[in-house]
């Protein structure tokens, strides 16, 4: 039966040498050693031989699960994918996920709570975003529903990021009329991840009535970009373009023919 005639340490900690017959056998996981209680002398047999390897295998391909994890949570797939890119056997990699399992450091449900929270507390993101953002991580369609998001992201905290999400917009599109404002930041709002109701009752609260004095300043400030972008196009079509544009900008029709028949008049 071969016999352990020398285990010597390797630079990498918690790794050993260990030598058979006086020859290099493999290395092997400080784990492994004290489990099987291995020392200088000790005589195998071949199937413990072939035990102590399997478990080698198994011990290495959970070290890197379980660094891999102590920087974050990881789902099931991460850590499926991280091992694959390894190069390690799907074998270890089903011990492994079901050795993390029944330990409890993996477990898609908790990672799915914990991710919604944080996206709650640190993005302005709303549901269909943080589903779209689980499901890359490889969440299943059932953990990652809208209404399991919903539970933990409930309406009322998605209304108070929709005020703080129109405010900040609006800031933005100050010199936009006001049906330009709501358009694109409603615009926005979807692009979050918010819902059509949801937005539309957070629009509405917010109230994109113009205001006249606004208004007014918006549309100045709007019309003479493009009074002096089309100046060198001639007067009619200088005329026809600027009223087009402020019309696609939102701006009342009727105050943009007045802005352009004062223009003119003051440039007579």
């Amino acid at each position: 039966m071969p016999t352990i005639t020398k285990i010597s340490a390797q630079k990498r900690k918690g790794r050993y040498n260990l030598f058979l017959d006086d020859e290099f056998a493999f290395g092997i996981d400080e784990g492994v050693l004290v489990q099987y209680a291995l020392a200088k002398g000790q005589e195998l047999t071949s199937a413990q031989v072939a035990e102590i390897q399997e478990q080698n295998n198994f011990r290495h391909a959970y070290n890197i699960a379980v660094n891999y994890l102590a920087h974050q949570l990881r789902t099931r797939h991460e850590i499926w994918t991280k091992l694959e890119d390894e190069e390690v056997p799907p074998a270890y990699i089903k011990q492994v996920a079901a050795e993390l399992t029944s330990q409890g450091y993996l477990d898609d449900t908790a990672y799915r709570d914990s991710f919604v929270r944080t996206q709650m507390l640190t993005t302005e993101n709303g549901p269909t975003v943080i589903q779209r953002k689980l499901r890359d991580k490889g969440i299943s369609p059932d953990l990652a529903s809208i209404d399991a998001i919903t539970d933990i992201y409930p309406e009322d905290e998605q209304r108070q990021t929709l005020a703080k999400l129109i405010a900040k917009q609006r800031s933005h599109y100050r010199t936009s009329s006001a049906r330009e404002q709501e358009r694109k930041v409603r615009q926005h709002l979807y692009a979050k991840g918010f819902s059509g109701d949801l937005i539309s009752q957070a629009i509405a609260y917010a109230d994109f009535t113009p205001d006249a004095e606004e208004e007014a300043d918006a549309l100045a400030t709007q019309a003479e970009k493009y009074w002096r972008r089309y100046a060198s196009k001639g007067l009619a079509y200088q005329k026809r373009k600027t009223k087009t544009m402020l019309y696609q900008k939102g701006f009342d029709l009727d105050a943009v023919s007045n802005w352009i028949a004062d223009k003119e008049a003051s440039e007579e």
